[in-house]
């Protein structure tokens, strides 16, 4: 029974992952990480620390590592 609920969790998660972008995914899988750091954190001090967004992460990025060129699987038209 517990093979089967894991299978099923599974499936939910890839039938889900297919259904949103790339970058849906990533921002989701971005905010799930950073919330489940700051759950052990006092209230106060979350409170005073400024929290990255997932679009401030990702401009940050941007302009920090240089431009990487284009893989050939995603000029697929």
């Amino acid at each position: 029974m517990k093979k089967f609920s894991l299978l099923l969790c599974g499936l939910l998660l890839v039938a889900c992952a297919s259904c949103a972008s790339k970058e849906q995914l990533y921002e989701r899988l971005y905010n799930g990480v950073a919330m489940r750091a700051r759950m052990d954190e006092h209230p106060l001090e979350l409170a005073t620390r400024d929290q990255v967004s997932y679009q401030r992460y990702k401009q940050e990025k941007s302009t920090a590592l240089p431009q990487e060129p284009p893989l050939p699987a995603d000029n697929v038209q």
